[in-house]
C-alpha cells in the first residue's frame, strides 16, 4: 500500500483535480463547528453560562419584517449573525495554519458578540414588551437592584446562592467599581434572597412529592 501511495503521489499532477473523502469532508466542518462555537463560549463568558440544546430541525428562517408563523411563541425573535472570511489562495496553498487560527479566532470573537448583543436586544424587546422594566434613572444602584429581586424568579446552587447575573455597560461598571451598599439596603437584599431562597425550596420540594 505504501509503494502504490507513493507511486500515485509521483505521478499526479498540479493540473488534476484535487479529491478529498466525504467522511473528511463532514469531519471537518463538524470540528470547524464545534471549535467555533466553544471558542466564542471561551471568549464571551456571558455567552458560555446559557445552556444549549439541540434540535434535530429548526424553524425555516424568516426574511427580514416577515411576519412570523402563527405556530411561533410570542417570545421568539430572529436573530441574525454574519461575518465576513476572506481567505487568501497562497495561504491555502502554503498550509499556513497561523494564519488560519488567527481568522478562526477573528470568527468566534465576531459571532460570540454578535450573539451575546442578540441576546440583550431580545430579553430587552420581551421585557419592555411584557413591562418588567424598572426604572433606575437617579436612583441609588442597590435599591434598584432590590426593587428587582422582588419581581424576577431566582434560582439557587447546592450551597444556597442565587444564580444571579448582573450584566451593565463598562462606564457603568466603573462608577459602582468602590460602592458597597448602605447597612439597611444590605438587610434589605438579604431579606428578599432569604425569603426567594425558601420559595425555590418549597417549589422543589412540591415537585418531590409523589
Amino acid at each position: 500500500m505504501g509503494d502504490m501511495d507513493s507511486e500515485h503521489s509521483a505521478d499526479h499532477r498540479p493540473d488534476e483535480p484535487w479529491v478529498m473523502p466525504r467522511e473528511y469532508e463532514i469531519g471537518g466542518v463538524r470540528w470547524f463547528s464545534e471549535a467555533s462555537r466553544e471558542m466564542a463560549r471561551a471568549l464571551h463568558p456571558l455567552l458560555a453560562q446559557v445552556t444549549r440544546s439541540e434540535l434535530a430541525e429548526g424553524p425555516p428562517p424568516q426574511p427580514e419584517g416577515a411576519p412570523l408563523p402563527s405556530e411561533a411563541s410570542s417570545l421568539y425573535r430572529p436573530m441574525a449573525v454574519r461575518h465576513e472570511w476572506t481567505v487568501s489562495i497562497e495561504d491555502v496553498a502554503a498550509f499556513n495554519l497561523d494564519q488560519f487560527l488567527a481568522d478562526l479566532h477573528a470568527l468566534a470573537d465576531a459571532m460570540g458578540g454578535q450573539m451575546v448583543r442578540g441576546m440583550l436586544e431580545h430579553i430587552s424587546a420581551v421585557t419592555e414588551e411584557y413591562g418588567n422594566t424598572l426604572d433606575a434613572s437617579g436612583r441609588d444602584f442597590f435599591d434598584v437592584f432590590a426593587d428587582a429581586l422582588e419581581t424576577i424568579d431566582t434560582t439557587f446552587d447546592e450551597e444556597g446562592r442565587p444564580n444571579l447575573t448582573i450584566v451593565m455597560h463598562p462606564d457603568q461598571m466603573e462608577k459602582l467599581r468602590d460602592k458597597q451598599p448602605t447597612p439597611e439596603q444590605e438587610a434589605r437584599i438579604n431579606a428578599i434572597l432569604d425569603r426567594r431562597r425558601e420559595e425555590w425550596l418549597a417549589s422543589r420540594r412540591r415537585r418531590d412529592l409523589p
